[in-house]
Protein backbone atom coordinates (compact mmCIF):
# COMPACT_ATOMS: atom_id res chain seq x y z
CA UNK A 1 0.00 0.00 0.00
CA UNK A 2 2.57 2.40 0.91
CA UNK A 3 4.79 1.68 -2.32
CA UNK A 4 1.38 2.48 -4.25
CA UNK A 5 0.65 5.40 -2.55
CA UNK A 6 4.59 6.89 -2.84
CA UNK A 7 4.20 6.01 -6.79
CA UNK A 8 0.78 7.74 -7.12
CA UNK A 9 2.42 10.92 -5.53
CA UNK A 10 5.29 10.60 -7.98
CA UNK A 11 3.54 10.50 -11.15
CA UNK A 12 0.93 13.27 -9.87
CA UNK A 13 5.05 15.23 -9.34
CA UNK A 14 5.92 13.99 -12.12
CA UNK A 15 2.39 15.02 -13.75
CA UNK A 16 2.54 18.85 -12.54
CA UNK A 17 5.96 19.63 -13.12
CA UNK A 18 5.78 20.73 -16.98
CA UNK A 19 2.11 22.71 -15.52
CA UNK A 20 4.37 24.62 -13.19
CA UNK A 21 7.64 25.41 -15.92
CA UNK A 22 4.54 26.65 -18.15
CA UNK A 23 3.16 28.84 -15.61
CA UNK A 24 6.62 30.31 -15.18
CA UNK A 25 7.58 30.81 -18.31
CA UNK A 26 4.08 32.22 -18.76
CA UNK A 27 4.78 34.93 -15.85
CA UNK A 28 8.21 35.76 -17.28
CA UNK A 29 7.31 38.27 -20.17
CA UNK A 30 4.83 40.09 -17.63
CA UNK A 31 7.38 40.50 -15.04
CA UNK A 32 9.37 41.79 -17.65
CA UNK A 33 7.05 44.02 -18.75
CA UNK A 34 6.43 45.58 -15.83
CA UNK A 35 10.39 45.87 -14.56
CA UNK A 36 10.84 47.59 -17.73
CA UNK A 37 7.91 49.89 -17.42
CA UNK A 38 8.77 50.93 -13.74
CA UNK A 39 12.09 51.57 -15.02
CA UNK A 40 10.50 53.93 -18.30
CA UNK A 41 8.14 55.88 -15.76
CA UNK A 42 8.97 59.52 -14.78
CA UNK A 43 6.72 60.75 -11.64
CA UNK A 44 6.56 64.97 -10.81
CA UNK A 45 9.45 66.11 -8.67
CA UNK A 46 9.71 69.34 -6.70
CA UNK A 47 12.62 69.84 -7.75
CA UNK A 48 11.61 70.00 -11.84
CA UNK A 49 8.40 72.37 -11.48
CA UNK A 50 8.09 76.04 -12.35
CA UNK A 51 5.39 77.53 -10.78
CA UNK A 52 2.55 75.07 -11.47
CA UNK A 53 4.08 73.58 -14.24
CA UNK A 54 5.78 70.06 -14.41
CA UNK A 55 8.80 70.00 -16.55
CA UNK A 56 10.08 66.60 -17.56
CA UNK A 57 13.43 65.95 -19.40
CA UNK A 58 11.87 64.31 -22.57
CA UNK A 59 13.76 61.09 -23.30
CA UNK A 60 12.55 58.40 -26.26
CA UNK A 61 10.57 55.19 -24.67
CA UNK A 62 9.85 56.92 -21.13
CA UNK A 63 6.50 56.90 -19.55
CA UNK A 64 5.29 60.55 -18.14
CA UNK A 65 2.82 60.37 -15.68
CA UNK A 66 -0.18 63.24 -15.10
CA UNK A 67 -2.62 63.37 -12.40
CA UNK A 68 -6.00 64.03 -12.82
CA UNK A 69 -9.01 64.96 -10.77
CA UNK A 70 -12.87 64.54 -11.29
CA UNK A 71 -13.77 68.25 -11.65
CA UNK A 72 -10.02 70.05 -13.18
CA UNK A 73 -8.70 69.41 -16.29
CA UNK A 74 -5.09 68.64 -16.24
CA UNK A 75 -2.78 70.37 -19.09
CA UNK A 76 -0.31 68.89 -21.41
CA UNK A 77 1.97 71.15 -23.20
CA UNK A 78 3.87 71.09 -26.42
CA UNK A 79 7.10 72.33 -27.90
CA UNK A 80 6.15 75.79 -29.45
CA UNK A 81 5.64 75.30 -33.43
CA UNK A 82 4.73 71.09 -32.72
CA UNK A 83 2.06 69.67 -34.48
CA UNK A 84 -0.14 67.22 -33.16
CA UNK A 85 -0.59 64.36 -35.56
CA UNK A 86 -2.56 61.26 -33.78
CA UNK A 87 -4.01 60.97 -30.46
CA UNK A 88 -4.84 57.37 -28.85
CA UNK A 89 -6.19 56.64 -25.25
CA UNK A 90 -6.71 53.71 -23.88
CA UNK A 91 -9.89 54.61 -21.68
CA UNK A 92 -12.31 56.69 -24.13
CA UNK A 93 -14.69 56.23 -21.83
CA UNK A 94 -14.28 57.55 -18.70
CA UNK A 95 -11.24 59.90 -19.48
CA UNK A 96 -11.98 63.36 -21.51
CA UNK A 97 -8.55 63.82 -23.85
CA UNK A 98 -9.00 66.76 -26.06
CA UNK A 99 -6.43 68.96 -28.55
CA UNK A 100 -6.42 73.13 -28.55
CA UNK A 101 -4.04 75.52 -29.27
CA UNK A 102 -2.85 78.36 -27.65
CA UNK A 103 -0.68 81.32 -28.20
CA UNK A 104 -0.20 83.68 -30.91
CA UNK A 105 -0.48 82.24 -34.72
CA UNK A 106 3.67 83.21 -35.14
CA UNK A 107 4.04 81.42 -32.16
CA UNK A 108 0.94 78.79 -31.93
CA UNK A 109 1.50 76.35 -28.89
CA UNK A 110 -0.42 72.59 -29.54
CA UNK A 111 -1.73 70.99 -26.16
CA UNK A 112 -3.88 68.13 -24.81
CA UNK A 113 -6.35 68.98 -22.03
CA UNK A 114 -7.48 65.88 -19.92
CA UNK A 115 -9.55 65.58 -17.71
CA UNK A 116 -11.04 62.27 -15.97
CA UNK A 117 -14.68 61.34 -14.82
CA UNK A 118 -14.06 59.45 -11.78
CA UNK A 119 -11.08 58.90 -9.24
CA UNK A 120 -9.28 55.94 -8.58
CA UNK A 121 -8.86 55.06 -12.00
CA UNK A 122 -5.99 55.13 -14.95
CA UNK A 123 -5.25 54.80 -18.41
CA UNK A 124 -2.49 55.81 -21.42
CA UNK A 125 -2.49 57.97 -23.88
CA UNK A 126 -0.28 57.70 -26.69
CA UNK A 127 0.54 61.51 -28.47
CA UNK A 128 2.52 61.61 -31.91
CA UNK A 129 3.23 64.82 -33.40
CA UNK A 130 5.23 66.06 -36.11
CA UNK A 131 8.82 65.78 -34.10
CA UNK A 132 8.20 62.84 -31.37
CA UNK A 133 6.11 60.71 -29.36
CA UNK A 134 5.24 60.55 -26.36
CA UNK A 135 3.70 57.65 -23.95
CA UNK A 136 1.67 59.56 -21.25
CA UNK A 137 0.09 57.11 -18.14
CA UNK A 138 -2.79 59.18 -16.73
CA UNK A 139 -3.58 58.57 -13.51
CA UNK A 140 -7.00 59.73 -11.69
CA UNK A 141 -7.10 60.69 -7.55
CA UNK A 142 -9.62 62.14 -5.44
CA UNK A 143 -9.53 65.12 -3.84
CA UNK A 144 -8.24 68.46 -5.44
CA UNK A 145 -4.91 67.66 -6.43
CA UNK A 146 -3.83 67.33 -9.44
CA UNK A 147 -1.42 67.76 -12.46
CA UNK A 148 -2.42 71.67 -13.50
CA UNK A 149 0.39 71.95 -16.01
CA UNK A 150 2.95 69.55 -17.67
CA UNK A 151 5.73 70.19 -20.21
CA UNK A 152 8.87 69.08 -21.54
CA UNK A 153 12.82 70.26 -21.74
CA UNK A 154 14.45 69.16 -25.11
CA UNK A 155 18.01 68.74 -24.70
CA UNK A 156 18.68 67.60 -28.19
CA UNK A 157 17.16 70.72 -29.30
CA UNK A 158 19.26 72.91 -26.87
CA UNK A 159 22.43 70.99 -27.92
CA UNK A 160 22.16 72.24 -31.52
CA UNK A 161 22.22 75.60 -31.34
CA UNK A 162 24.16 76.44 -28.08
CA UNK A 163 26.24 79.51 -28.28
CA UNK A 164 29.94 79.10 -28.94
CA UNK A 165 28.56 75.78 -30.61
CA UNK A 166 27.16 72.28 -29.59
CA UNK A 167 27.93 70.37 -26.71
CA UNK A 168 28.14 67.05 -25.83
CA UNK A 169 24.44 65.97 -24.16
CA UNK A 170 25.75 64.57 -21.10
CA UNK A 171 27.75 67.96 -20.15
CA UNK A 172 24.31 69.83 -20.10
CA UNK A 173 22.67 70.60 -16.27
CA UNK A 174 18.95 71.88 -16.78
CA UNK A 175 19.46 71.36 -12.49
CA UNK A 176 17.91 75.30 -12.22
CA UNK A 177 14.70 76.25 -10.43
CA UNK A 178 13.01 79.60 -11.89
CA UNK A 179 10.73 81.31 -9.28
CA UNK A 180 8.89 84.86 -9.07
CA UNK A 181 9.61 86.32 -5.88
CA UNK A 182 8.25 89.85 -6.28
CA UNK A 183 5.48 91.05 -7.93
CA UNK A 184 3.35 89.02 -11.17
CA UNK A 185 5.05 86.14 -13.69
CA UNK A 186 6.50 88.63 -16.20
CA UNK A 187 6.27 88.15 -19.82
CA UNK A 188 10.06 87.65 -19.81
CA UNK A 189 10.29 85.26 -17.46
CA UNK A 190 12.93 82.44 -18.63
CA UNK A 191 11.50 79.14 -19.82
CA UNK A 192 14.39 77.05 -18.75
CA UNK A 193 17.92 77.46 -17.39
CA UNK A 194 20.86 75.73 -18.11
CA UNK A 195 24.80 75.24 -17.88
CA UNK A 196 27.25 73.21 -19.64
CA UNK A 197 29.86 73.35 -16.91
CA UNK A 198 31.42 76.52 -17.74
CA UNK A 199 28.83 78.97 -19.61
CA UNK A 200 24.93 79.46 -18.43
CA UNK A 201 22.07 79.77 -20.69
CA UNK A 202 19.29 81.46 -19.61
CA UNK A 203 16.44 80.97 -22.36
CA UNK A 204 13.14 83.37 -22.48
CA UNK A 205 10.08 83.06 -24.36
CA UNK A 206 9.99 84.09 -28.00
CA UNK A 207 7.22 86.58 -27.23
CA UNK A 208 9.45 89.08 -25.07
CA UNK A 209 10.15 92.27 -26.56
CA UNK A 210 13.69 93.92 -26.69
CA UNK A 211 12.73 96.35 -24.27
CA UNK A 212 11.64 94.01 -21.83
CA UNK A 213 14.81 92.48 -21.64
CA UNK A 214 15.81 92.56 -17.95
CA UNK A 215 19.47 93.09 -16.12
CA UNK A 216 20.93 90.11 -14.31
CA UNK A 217 22.14 90.08 -10.86
CA UNK A 218 24.42 87.44 -9.19
CA UNK A 219 23.94 86.62 -5.55
CA UNK A 220 27.09 85.94 -3.97
CA UNK A 221 27.81 86.42 -0.03
CA UNK A 222 24.23 88.33 0.41
CA UNK A 223 25.33 91.04 -1.79
CA UNK A 224 23.38 91.53 -5.71
CA UNK A 225 25.93 92.64 -8.28
CA UNK A 226 25.05 92.81 -12.19
CA UNK A 227 26.70 91.00 -14.39
CA UNK A 228 28.00 91.07 -17.84
CA UNK A 229 25.88 88.57 -20.56
CA UNK A 230 25.63 88.69 -24.27
CA UNK A 231 21.98 87.73 -26.04
CA UNK A 232 22.00 85.01 -28.72
CA UNK A 233 18.68 83.28 -30.00
CA UNK A 234 16.80 84.42 -27.19
CA UNK A 235 18.98 83.34 -24.59
CA UNK A 236 21.66 85.16 -22.05
CA UNK A 237 25.00 83.77 -22.29
CA UNK A 238 26.87 84.18 -19.24
CA UNK A 239 30.49 83.26 -19.30
CA UNK A 240 30.19 81.53 -15.99
CA UNK A 241 28.52 79.66 -13.60
CA UNK A 242 26.77 80.55 -10.67
CA UNK A 243 24.54 79.10 -8.04
CA UNK A 244 21.54 81.75 -7.49
CA UNK A 245 21.00 84.66 -9.55
CA UNK A 246 18.22 87.48 -9.98
CA UNK A 247 16.52 88.92 -12.78
CA UNK A 248 15.10 92.51 -11.74
CA UNK A 249 13.26 94.69 -14.10
CA UNK A 250 11.51 98.12 -12.17
CA UNK A 251 12.63 101.15 -10.24
CA UNK A 252 10.85 101.54 -7.25
CA UNK A 253 9.30 97.50 -6.47
CA UNK A 254 10.80 95.70 -8.99
CA UNK A 255 9.71 92.73 -10.31
CA UNK A 256 12.02 90.12 -9.24
CA UNK A 257 12.67 86.27 -11.14
CA UNK A 258 15.19 84.13 -8.46
CA UNK A 259 16.89 81.62 -10.29
CA UNK A 260 19.04 79.14 -8.11
CA UNK A 261 21.09 75.86 -8.84
CA UNK A 262 19.23 72.97 -7.44
CA UNK A 263 20.59 72.31 -4.16
CA UNK A 264 21.83 76.17 -3.11
CA UNK A 265 20.72 77.71 -0.62
CA UNK A 266 18.01 80.14 -1.09
CA UNK A 267 18.72 83.86 0.79
CA UNK A 268 16.45 86.58 1.37
CA UNK A 269 16.55 88.94 -1.54
CA UNK A 270 19.41 91.34 -1.81
CA UNK A 271 20.34 94.33 -1.77
CA UNK A 272 20.46 95.87 -5.19
CA UNK A 273 24.30 96.41 -6.65
CA UNK A 274 26.16 98.54 -8.59
CA UNK A 275 26.65 98.85 -12.08
CA UNK A 276 30.03 97.79 -12.93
Amino acid sequence: MKRAALLCLALISFASAPAQAQSARASAPLAALAEANAEARRRPDPANFTDATQIYDYAPGAIYEVYGAPGFISTVLLEPGETILTVAAGDTTRWMVEQAIGGAVANARAMLLIKPTRANIRTNIVLVTDRRSYAIEAIATGGQTYSAQTAWRYPAAADNDLAGGPAALDTLNFGYRIRTVRGFNPRWRPVRVFDDGRKTYIEFPSSMATSEAPPLFIIENGEAGLVNYRVSSGRYVIDRLFDIAELRLGDERPVIVRISRDDAPVPRTARRGRRP
